[in-house]
């Protein structure tokens, strides 16, 4: 017996035990073959050592040792670093990067840019950012892969960022201004690209295919607390801007209030931002996500001050925006956006209209404007996890419209030099409410179900008013006055049910939607009886659908699917008709390798039409045009289309890059017919094969290792063929237009950076009907040079902004425009900064003017801008 306990003791007191560790660099990155040294605390004794593998980990089997020991690594790329262990807990250590200077030549370990790990890439800022950067823009200026277009969207490789988070959870939805004009680059400590986000929606097993996501962390010293910041500037021209940002970035609460009045022109958020925000509503949810191709969305009650650019003389805003979301638990999260804006705007414009009917005489419009615009937008949205196969959401929303216009305008005749005054009032209100909810379900491992139901009610009223010195007899109407009420209301109810049958490689996708558009169109206008109308049209959609998708092989996708739509129209005391439709649809993916993929994609889209499509009545358009009575019926309207890309990424080497090409041909589509004379232009709705257009993207980003230099290219080329109707004359038209931005910036640290390039804006048209051929053309060319740094200990901040713009246009000449801004911060260590903030220093004047023009199937347009001036103003910022 005693043998037996010995040999125990023994056995304990002989096992080893196991230290084991990892060694990773700032970027996550693991190191392999340094040293590992295991010590004694009191005296460094060397007791064993190791190196690490290529994945960075360490292992030591020890046995009879006692603690405190101590443990050394040592990298000659890296600081040495020693720490202290009181037990066999695992060990993971961060070494940094090690500098040697020798004689004034220093050798410093060039880390990688960005660092990718699975479906995540994460940026150095280290080594990107060159120390001049104030705001999250700035930041992500400086990173290789993405860009920020003209309105204010982040994209990644060309394509719009889908997600964007805050510490990982989604906020500020699409409204990505907010984001990168308010967050200041002193809050971001790590940025990543994650392409393949999934939010708190997905089921595990189900949609594998997830979003391209920016997930912003923000500092620890900026969470958990209350932060605000207030700006207020003033100077010449008395142009001011006060703007206040207050914000809590928590773990579990997150909250941004934005509070700015200006007079500068500077929205908040921009029109894109206004139409993405009511994506949530109605049927929009009910669409899944497209595998491959590009998707369109139209908004009909846009109040006109959001697209306000250059075409204004003077402008005041005043804007109110809250962001909100909870997430008291995991699985549960709540989220309430509300944008209130209010805008009072100028304009002093005037345009030459030149009729491509060849009968017609040009007509020079000289125009006043005045008009006041609030805007309102509310969106509610709570989901719940409610367990690992079960998801509910909701969304509640309210959008309020209320725009006020009164427009003088002077029209000439120049072909008899006849003269007509108008004063013109336009009041345009719009009102859209509803609800929408969506429940999730897996009911086994193979099958998840899907379910999800909407209502909502939109209402619109227009009241017109227009005043002349003469008759409006090309009305048929012996009066100088018109005035006309226009009222628009429409519900809508609809419900998707889908079931999603899961194989070992393939998914079958098995949806119904069943969808009631109830529209009422009321007209009075006090012309004559036939500008009274009262209609009414609805249409009943139900629509069943199979979508099969799978994997070839590792490096080969594809799906293909088939829709039959069954659309029941009803106008009321006009006509009844069902119109049914077959829409095929097939996408194929292809990886090359792991650098280069490609896609290519055919589908047919169902159009339907609208209310407005068959009124019963006429309708005053503007003071000279007005639509006839519609005659049509329902017609089957379908679009083809086709699109295909390629797509290349090089992380190691900084290179991003992708081409895609859209094709779209519209069968039988609802276009505009004009008649047209000198005093009036009669529209009507009619059926034609309106044409097709083709689409070209393109986008080359490369930062290079070799030397502090990246750049920059992206294209938009269009290319369409319409078709249209102009005093019963077929016209043959042909519209190309191409964007061309090119960039080269540099990346020295703490010292003058330059973003020097090229923005070419073309238009070229080209209008054809049986008796004359007109050209038009308007070609913009943009240099641009953009300096920026720091001086006096990084004290002062300073970019400078300039840019050329040289206009060639087939109709007349234009002056060229120098665009020379700057802002200058002085950043103290208390929490007031100072700064002076210029724009357009070279044009301080009332009577700037810009040159721009328009086209449509009717007419071009020659448009002469008095633009907002130029200013100077001096400001400061207060943080607390």
């Amino acid at each position: 017996m005693r043998f037996i306990v010995f040999l125990l003791l023994f056995i304990i007191n002989s096992y080893s035990q196991e230290l084991k560790g990892s060694v990773i660099d700032e970027m996550q990155m693991p190191i392999s073959n340094a040293n590992v040294q295991l010590l004694k605390l009191e005296n460094n004794e060397l007791i064993t050592f190791s190196k690490t593998d290529e994945k960075g980990f360490f292992l030591f089997n020890l046995k009879g040792i006692s603690f405190p020991l101590k443990i050394k690594i040592t990298h000659f790329l890296f600081e040495n670093k020693e720490l202290k262990i009181s037990s066999f807990k695992e060990v993971n250590l961060i070494l940094k990067p090690r500098i040697t200077e020798l004689k004034e030549v220093i050798i410093e370990n060039k880390q990688p840019d960005i660092v990718e790990k699975n479906d995540t890439l994460t940026y150095n800022l280290n080594t990107l950012l060159v120390g001049s950067e104030l705001k999250l823009k700035d930041v992500l200026e400086k990173l290789p892969g993405i860009t920020i277009d003209g309105n204010k969207k982040i994209k990644f490789k060309g394509g719009k960022i889908e997600a964007l988070l805050i510490n990982g959870d989604e906020f500020f939805r699409d409204n990505h201004q907010l984001a990168i004009e308010n967050l200041t680059a002193e809050m971001v400590e790590k940025i990543e690209v994650l392409k393949n986000y999934k939010d708190l929606s997905n089921i595990d097993g189900f949609e594998n295919e997830g979003q391209t996501a920016l997930n912003i962390n923000i500092k620890k010293t900026f969470r958990d607390s209350y932060k605000e910041s207030f700006d207020a500037e003033g100077g010449v021209k008395e142009r001011y801007k006060l703007h206040n940002n207050l914000f809590n970035f928590g773990n579990k609460n997150k909250l941004n209030i934005i509070t700015d009045i200006n007079n500068l022109n500077d929205n908040v958020f921009s029109p894109i931002d206004y139409i993405e925000m009511r994506k949530i509503t109605g049927k929009n949810l009910l669409k899944d996500k497209l595998s491959i191709g590009i998707e369109s969305y139209v908004e009909n009650t846009l109040p006109p001050f959001i697209f306000s650019q250059d075409n204004i003389n003077t402008i005041s805003t005043k804007n109110n925006t809250i962001n909100f979301a909870r997430k008291p638990q995991k699985n549960k999260r709540y989220e309430f956006i509300s944008i209130l804006n209010q805008t009072r705007l100028t304009e002093n414009n005037s345009s030459l209209q030149t009729f491509l009917d060849g009968t017609s005489s040009d007509i020079l419009d000289k125009y006043q404007a005045i008009g006041e615009s609030l805007y309102s937008s509310n969106v509610f949205k709570f989901e719940n996890k409610i367990s690992d196969k079960t998801y509910f959401q909701t969304n509640a929303y309210f959008f309020l419209s209320i725009d006020k216009q009164n427009q003088v305008v002077n029209n000439l005749i120049l072909s008899n030099q006849d003269e007509t005054l108008f004063d013109n009032n336009n009041d345009l209100n719009s009102l859209k409410t509803g609800f929408n909810t969506l429940y999730k379900s897996k009911i086994s491992k193979k099958i998840l179900l899907e379910g999800v139901i909407f209502n909502d009610y939109s209402f619109t009223k227009n009241y017109k008013n227009y005043n002349s010195n003469k008759n409006f007899i090309g009305f048929g109407f012996n009066e100088n006055k018109i005035n006309q009420d226009t009222n628009y209301q429409s519900v809508s109810f609809g419900l998707k049910a889908k079931a999603t049958i899961h194989f070992y490689k393939s998914d079958l996708n098995v949806k119904f939607i069943s969808t009631i558009d109830n529209e009422t169109l009321s007209n009075y206008s006090n012309i004559n009886s036939t500008f009274l109308f009262d209609d009414t049209y609805s249409i009943a959609s139900n629509n069943i659908s199979f979508l099969f998708s799978s994997s070839l092989t590792n490096r080969i996708k594809y799906n293909v699917g088939v829709e039959f739509a069954n659309n029941n129209h009803n106008k009321s005391n006009s006509f009844e008709r069902t119109i049914n439709s077959w829409l095929p649809s097939i996408n194929l993916s292809y990886k090359f390798t792991d650098k280069l993929g490609s896609s290519v994609g055919y589908s047919i889209k169902q159009n339907n039409p609208n209310i407005n499509n068959f009124i019963s009545g006429r309708l005053v358009e503007n003071q000279r045009a007005y639509w006839l009575q519609s005659n049509l019926v329902a017609q089957e309207m379908l679009t083809d289309s086709f699109n295909t890309g390629l797509f290349y990424t090089d992380i190691p080497k900084n290179v991003f890059a992708s081409f895609f090409i859209l094709y779209s041909n519209n069968r039988n589509q609802i276009t505009n017919s004009f008649f047209n004379s000198n005093v009036v232009t009669q529209q009507e709705y009619r059926y034609i094969d309106y044409g097709n257009s083709i689409v070209l993207n393109s986008f080359f980003s490369k930062k290079f290792k070799t030397i502090p230099m990246g750049l920059n290219f992206s294209a938009m080329n269009t290319f369409a063929n319409r078709k249209a109707i102009a005093n019963n004359s077929q016209n043959n038209n042909r519209y190309n237009q191409n964007t061309f931005d090119f960039s080269l910036k540099s990346y020295y640290k703490n010292k003058v950076n330059f973003d020097l390039g090229i923005i070419l804006l073309s238009n070229f048209n080209s209008l054809k009907s049986q008796t004359s051929l007109s050209s038009s053309k308007l070609i913009t060319t943009s240099p641009f040079v953009k300096l920026e740094g720091t001086v006096f200990a990084k004290k002062i901040n300073w970019k400078l902004n300039s840019t050329y713009h040289i206009f060639n246009s087939s109709f007349s000449s234009s002056n060229t425009i120098f665009d020379t801004s700057f802002k200058i911060n002085y950043l103290t260590k208390n929490k007031i900064d100072f700064f002076l903030n210029a724009n357009n220093i070279f044009n301080i004047r009332d009577n700037n003017t810009k040159n721009n023009f328009s086209q449509n199937d009717l007419m071009t347009q020659q448009i002469i801008m008095n633009t907002l001036s130029g200013f100077i103003n001096l400001g400061f910022t207060f943080s607390f």
